[in-house]
């Protein structure tokens, strides 16, 4: 590693901790009474979508954030946020009210929009693409060229921010080339936080194929050539937008116009653009339907195949 790259990680590292202690001295719990919460909005985040961020980091960012954009509000009003641990403690909170926009992956809105009346309004522009593809990996030595070759093999999967997305589309594509779903065909599938827990076993030969997000493997090709020339795409799978930040329907606060706009705005001031990079996150825009076109379509064909199986048992 050279001494740019030192030197620019040791920096990051002190603004996030002179950032996480103003926001230990001005952070605010989410408000409960109903009055309180009138000006106050609450941020709901669920745990996977800091994905390669400390939590406590993470919390102390967005708590900065918050208070800077306050002071710019058109609207008297709080901003407040609250990380859930579990997707049962977010579905509490939306039964109650005590959350007004949620910040979560794709796969848990679609389950959870029609029980709690959720609207998107924004997604979330990672990498160096909109859409995160998943790239299913093997070594370009491996003598391995089609997918049906892997009967036996081991597989190593990056879950991070995706879910159970990556494996409900691998066993899609392999129901649809007349094989068994992954469990079936894998002897062993090892399931890992972090992209490079899922890559590097399969470039230094202790594992036949990984399942790894575009964006997180192209970030290490970057920084490891030797990965690229090593590992060739067995397949591809469509985009999927990476994040949502959704809306309960029924919410009538008078900032929410407020935040939404500067949330747009981040990436264009350079307190933003900073929060932002941190986070590997290029802008936030307005949601439109096509963004979960092809998570919708995986989840649909995995619930029907189920549908179908369940009747066989009958």
């Amino acid at each position: 590693m050279g001494p740019n790259i030192k030197l620019a990680r040791h920096f990051a590292l002190a603004v996030i901790c002179c950032l996480v202690w103003y926001a230990t001295a001005t952070a605010e719990t989410a408000p409960r009474d109903s009055a309180e919460r009138h000006n106050t909005l609450v941020f709901g985040y669920l745990p996977q979508v800091f994905y390669n961020v400390d939590i406590k980091d993470a919390t102390g960012l967005m708590e900065v954030w918050s208070r800077m954009a306050e002071r710019k509000m058109n609207n008297a009003g709080k901003i407040s946020t609250v990380i859930f641990k579990t997707l049962g403690e977010a579905e509490k909170a939306l039964e109650h009210k005590e959350v007004d926009i949620l910040v979560i992956i794709p796969e848990e809105f679609v389950r959870l929009r029609a029980s709690f009346h959720l609207e998107p309004i924004l997604s979330a522009d990672y990498g160096k693409h909109f859409y995160n593809e998943l790239l299913l990996l093997v070594r370009d030595d491996s003598g391995i060229t089609r997918i049906e070759q892997l009967r036996g093999k081991s597989l190593m999967v990056d879950t991070g921010q995706q879910g159970t997305i990556p494996m409900k589309w691998l066993d899609s594509i392999m129901a649809a080339r007349g094989s068994a779903n992954a469990q079936g065909v894998f002897s062993s599938i090892s399931k890992y936080t972090k992209g490079n827990q899922a890559v590097m076993p399969v470039f230094f030969r202790q594992a036949d194929a990984c399942l790894v997000g575009r964006n997180h493997y192209d970030t290490m090709v970057e920084l490891n050539p030797q990965l690229g020339r090593q590992l060739r795409i067995l397949e591809r799978s469509p985009g999927f937008v990476t994040g949502i930040l959704a809306m309960r329907k029924d919410n009538r606060n008078p900032i929410c116009d407020d935040v939404v706009k500067m949330l747009q705005e981040m990436h264009t001031e350079p307190m933003g653009k900073q929060l932002m990079t941190l986070f590997r996150i290029n802008r936030l825009i307005p949601f439109k339907p096509e963004h979960l076109v092809s998570i919708e379509k995986v989840l649909r064909d995995r619930r029907g195949k189920a549908d179908s199986a369940g009747r066989k048992n009958q």
